[in-house]
């Protein structure tokens, strides 16, 4: 009778460990990074100190590889991306020769982030830091001016990533300096942009 009621408890003791078991969480490796590409259109507004050429809103374009990394710090996060990017500017030269400049470049934005989630498919960011910017083609516009082969920009971004993989996010670009000269006068760019992203 002894024998039974140890073997008894014994069967009970195991299936309280079983189920105890099965109560456990399963703790989900998180990648501490994400591969993806990612295109988007802007919007670009060139500034100088006086009329030069059309201050019309330009439509351009981008597309390109990035990369997000967690940092060990709440909600902190970094992205970058290597994107080509094309966009144009108009010009005079004399007092009736309208041309227009296309502007094919390398984009490096590097971005802290901080990301707030909504839940287990859906979280908004914000995002800010430098660009870097790289001409690839002729810097020299015709005969009035001339672009720097790269410039510096700012990024201040804000958007949503939803189902872990698909980002949507919106960017201002603001300029550290010039972009080039036009008859000796500065130019600037300031830019909007959307942009969505793919991660792998």
């Amino acid at each position: 009778m002894r024998k039974l009621v140890l073997v008894l408890l014994l069967i009970i003791g195991c299936q309280n460990l079983a189920a105890q078991g099965e109560n456990v969480p399963v703790v989900k490796k998180v990648k501490p990074w994400q591969l993806g590409v990612e295109g988007g259109l802007d919007l670009s507004r060139f500034k100088a100190s006086k009329e030069l050429y059309s201050p019309d809103n330009q439509i351009g374009w981008f597309v390109g590889l990035k990369i997000k990394t967690r940092i060990p710090m709440p909600n902190l996060g970094l992205d970058a991306a290597i994107l080509y990017h094309q966009n144009k500017i108009d010009y005079v030269v004399g007092s009736t020769d309208y041309r227009k400049k296309k502007m094919h470049m390398f984009v490096v934005p590097v971005n802290l982030r901080y990301d707030w989630k909504i839940d287990s498919n859906f979280n908004l960011y914000i995002a800010t830091g430098p660009q870097w910017n790289w001409l690839l083609d002729k810097s020299r516009i015709s005969d009035v001016g001339e672009l720097d082969h790269s410039f510096f920009d700012w990024n201040i971004g804000m958007g949503f990533e939803i189902l872990k993989h698909v980002q949507f996010g919106f960017n201002y670009n603001i300029p550290l300096g010039k972009m080039g000269e036009v008859n000796n006068v500065n130019l600037e760019g300031h830019t909007w942009n959307i942009r969505t992203a793919y991660y792998f």
